[in-house]
């Protein structure tokens, strides 16, 4: 297996996408921003593997820090596997590049870019529990909302053994660079903590031994960053129901508290200051705080996972 960098927000390390290797063609589970794919494919040729070479596209859900590129892949014929809620917004990603770009801003044609319409034909939704068998790999769909509703982490394993990898896209966080902090991503506009809940107890029938595979942040062992994550989650989960109320009256006092809980604990797991304020900004701040602002109004939120 091997991580390719995905340039996020031209922080290195910050997403990666992953080329699993097995008897046969590889697949390749996540695929970065549409800005990705020209560095993604030059990647792939350091590995003696071309785009065409691929057997499938895996994404654990159709954000765009994710799935982004999935049309570039399937433009050169690579099948993309997907939760079925997410299949209609890659065959036509119309109200995806709407709403990226409304939350997004000046930084969306940066660091995102439009991600291409997919000819439904190689479009597979995978539903929970099904196994898809690939040139030697083994690909099950674990259910797993919450960040997300279209949602899924992939078991990926060699055919005929025990799967020693999950990846878990954002349902178990991020972890920022060059460091052990976990941050908790919870972005507009269908966050569901009850559902989060479900998910970890799903995630928790796993071996802890597996390999959990983070989009943002590499290989951890499942059951320590289970435990750590559900920490993080109940720490912070409290104060963003308070900060929500807050900021319907005193938006820059909620900005204020939220910043002054994140930096210490960010700084207290090893992240570097100009990485603090890129990747835990107002941007962040702002995106969580409406995420859980939409999931109180939808009767989603609590305080624990």
């Amino acid at each position: 297996m091997h991580a390719l960098d995905t340039g996020y927000l031209d922080i290195p390390g910050a997403a990666a996408a992953y080329l699993v290797i097995g008897g046969g063609r590889p697949v390749l589970v996540e695929c970065g921003c549409a800005v990705a794919f020209d560095s993604l494919r030059t990647q792939l040729a350091s590995h003696a593997v071309a785009v065409r070479d691929l057997a499938a596209v895996a994404v654990t859900h159709i954000h765009l820090d994710h799935a982004g590129s999935a049309g570039h892949f399937a433009r050169e014929g690579v099948p993309v596997l997907v939760h079925p809620r997410g299949a209609r917004h890659l065959i036509d990603p119309t109200r995806l590049i709407a709403g990226s770009r409304a939350v997004h801003g000046p930084r969306y044609d940066r660091w995102y870019g439009d991600p291409l319409p997919i000819d439904p034909a190689l479009v597979h939704p995978i539903d929970d529990g099904r196994t898809v068998t690939l040139d030697g790999l083994q690909l099950t769909a674990i259910e797993t909302p919450g960040h997300a509703r279209h949602h899924h982490a992939w078991s990926v394993g060699l055919v005929g053994a025990p799967a020693e990898t999950v990846f878990v896209g954002d349902v178990l966080g991020m972890i920022s660079p060059g460091s052990s902090y976990i941050s908790i991503p919870v972005p507009p506009s269908d966050i569901d903590i009850p559902a989060w809940s479900g998910s970890i107890v799903r995630l928790r029938a796993l071996p802890r031994h597996v390999g959990a595979m983070l989009t943002h942040g590499g290989r951890r062992p499942l059951g320590e960053h289970l435990d750590a994550f559900v920490e993080r989650m109940n720490e912070e989960l409290p104060l963003l129901g308070e900060l929500v109320e807050l900021a319907r009256s005193e938006p820059l006092e909620a900005d204020s508290r939220y910043r002054d809980f994140l930096m210490p604990r960010a700084k207290a797991g090893g992240l570097e200051d100009g990485l603090a304020a890129a990747l835990l900004g107002k941007t962040f701040r702002g995106m969580n705080l409406a995420g859980i602002a939409d999931a109180v109004a939808a009767g989603r939120f609590t305080t624990h996972v």
